[in-house]
């Protein structure tokens, strides 16, 4: 019955649906929907078919199954699930919808088995994307959100660059392209970057993710980076240059993490360390590499979705996200400090969770593939994962002494006003109650971290090949505990450099935001000098369709048709006003312009 129903479309109609019924309708819709589109991934098989003719000889396979798409099927599936459990007090018909709108393009855009299928699913989810995070109506999430929509528009025109030249050759299913190196293989694989979040254009992360709402980042963290690897699997692996730049992203990732002190900019750097683990397996290639890449995909969606939610719920039930501002929560959130101990010591690589289980393919591939100085970088940024997030943040976030004191120290010592030196507890800070739905989707996301953990099986017998990484030999067993040994007791030596800075740290934007700034600014101003001396029709539908962007209710209302208007509606958040609309009608522009340019020079090529 399920065989051919796209559990993407699914999620994106549900979506649409949720921005316009009411609450109580809406909460059973957020579950309902990821549900449904859970049970037709199972329903997916090999033969499952849905194709649709656009064009004479143009034909959309939007169902492309394998055991590498079905495998991210299932924890696209999950993370949806969890996602909605964890984002259901959201009072926002605009947040929650989008979230399940990009979830659905999310899945769209793996299954899709050709080229133009993939980059309609691909521009979705950045539009998509960028939607949640302006649903945060603050002036910062207005600014990230249009520096977010800016940078994944201009990786979405590089990948359509590439994607024209693909299709304009005669291919039209999507294919591996390791090996090719021409010029389709540098735009694709530049587009793909994007998304994958390799340096140095990663710095969307720890910008946008911060800004967005607490439910809205969950969501975020599981899929964008995660499409990213799909692709990167898919179609570059065994690319050996990309061995270093995944050691890079790891080792990088994890430094930055050491010195930040937003909660969630530091879960946005070990996003990026995270991905360099896979990045660098998928570069090995084979059965182990491409093993390895996914089944650390599955697993970082897991751990970082249960890191992400207990920084949301410590942000929303304290008000606060610097970590120096937060101290001794155990002692009022033992749930959440329980559900992050297990997440950060599995994404450290902890036995018996499931991050040490893919880590040991990862590893297993590195050596089989004779790079064994990639693999000794590799256990060096596991230090840094352990230090900056199971040992920094569980010690001055949930378990420390108030200021660093010994239970010695504080003998005698009673509340000072704001910190009751003997038990570490920050007595200045109220601390909301957890509510259930959020204490629920923690539990949930722990437990899979757990299960995997102690039965690797239910893990490896999801990868493409089978491949059995054999994590509890003696050798992978100690190698880890000697690490946090080591990490342990450097935490302990230096832990007053390891307490938080309030710094600013800055990141490879730097090099580029301003000069990007000030291009977009004259790229605008160009281009509407251009139609306003032209003076064309042409002019007004960009100017109409950027201005109806932010509003489709005065699309319909000068139509003549009354659409009754609520309150706090995203028609009424001057986020989506002109600039962005303007960024959008710009990047339609820009696309066309690639399309006729590439097919000119295509056929000029032809020709002579």
């Amino acid at each position: 019955m399920f065989n051919n129903l796209h559990p993407g479309l699914v999620l994106i109609l549900f979506g649409i649906v949720m921005t316009a019924v009411p609450e109580r309708l809406r909460k059973v819709l957020m579950i309902a929907g990821p549900l449904l589109a859970a049970v037709a991934v199972f329903g997916l098989d090999g033969n499952s078919i849905l194709s649709v003719e656009i064009l004479p000889g143009i034909t959309l396979e939007l169902l492309h199954v394998d055991d590498l798409t079905k495998m991210f099927l299932i924890i696209f599936s999950v993370a949806s699930i969890i996602g909605a459990v964890y984002a259901l007090n959201s009072k926002s018909r605009f947040e929650t919808g989008f979230e399940a709108v990009y979830a659905g393009s999310s899945m769209g855009a793996v299954l899709a088995g050709d080229w133009i299928s993939l980059v309609i699913f691909w521009e979705i989810m950045a539009v998509s994307s960028w939607l949640i995070i302006t649903s945060a109506k603050t002036e910062s999430a207005s600014k990230a959100g249009f520096r977010y929509l800016m940078i994944h528009l201009l990786g979405g025109n590089m990948l359509l660059a590439g994607i024209i030249i693909k299709v304009a050759g005669g291919s039209m299913a999507i294919t591996c392209l390791t090996g090719t190196g021409d010029a389709a293989f540098w735009l694709i694989f530049l587009g793909v970057a994007v998304n994958a979040a390799i340096p140095p254009l990663n710095s969307w992360i720890s910008d946008a993710y911060p800004e967005a709402p607490v439910g809205g980042t969950v969501y975020m963290a599981s899929f964008t980076t995660k499409v990213g690897m799909f692709y990167i699997i898919r179609l570059f692996a065994g690319t050996e240059f990309l061995l270093w730049v995944g050691v890079f992203m790891a080792i990088y990732g994890a430094s930055m993490a050491l010195i930040e002190n937003d909660l969630r900019r530091l879960f946005s750097y070990h996003i990026v360390s995270q991905l360099g683990y896979i990045v660098a397996s998928a570069a090995v290639g084979g059965a182990l590499g491409i093993d390895g890449a996914a089944a650390h995909t599955f697993n970082n969606i897991l751990y970082k979705g249960v890191l992400f939610m207990c920084c949301g719920a410590v942000i929303a039930s304290t008000g606060k996200r610097r970590i120096s501002d937060l101290k001794g929560l155990y002692h009022k959130m033992p749930l959440t400090a329980v559900c992050f101990l297990i997440a950060s010591l599995s994404i450290a690589g902890f036995p018996l969770l499931n991050g040490f289980v893919s880590k040991s393919l990862v590893m297993n591939a590195m050596a089989a593939g004779g790079y064994h100085i990639a693999e000794i970088l590799l256990m060096v940024a596991s230090v840094g994962t352990l230090l900056s997030i199971a040992l920094k943040v569980n010690y001055f976030v949930f378990f420390g002494n108030a200021d660093g004191e010994s239970e010695e120290d504080c003998s005698g010592k009673h509340t000072d006003g704001h910190v009751n030196r003997c038990t570490g507890v920050c007595t200045d800070i109220e601390v909301k109650p957890v509510p259930l739905n959020v204490k629920i989707a923690l539990i949930m996301g722990t437990v899979g971290c757990v299960l995997i953990g102690v039965m690797p099986s239910l893990i490896y017998g999801l990868t493409p090949f089978g491949s059995d990484g054999h994590p509890f030999t003696v050798d992978h067993v100690t190698q880890y505990i000697e690490i946090f040994a080591a990490a342990t007791i450097v935490f302990v030596m230096y832990i007053d450099h390891m307490a938080p800075h309030k710094a600013i740290t800055l990141d490879f934007d730097w090099f580029y935001r301003k000069p990007l700034a000030g291009a977009v600014r004259w790229t605008s101003a160009a281009v509407s000098g251009l139609f306003d001396a032209c003076g064309t029709a042409a002019f007004k539908l960009v100017t109409v369709g950027s201005c109806y962007l932010h509003s489709p209710a005065a699309m319909l209302e000068n139509m003549g048709i009354k659409v009754p208007r609520r309150q706090g509606g995203i028609e009424d958040d001057d986020v989506l006003m002109k600039p962005a609309g303007m960024l959008v009608a710009i990047n339609v522009l820009l696309a066309l312009i690639i399309v006729t340019v590439v097919m000119v020079v295509l056929k000029v090529q032809g020709v002579s």
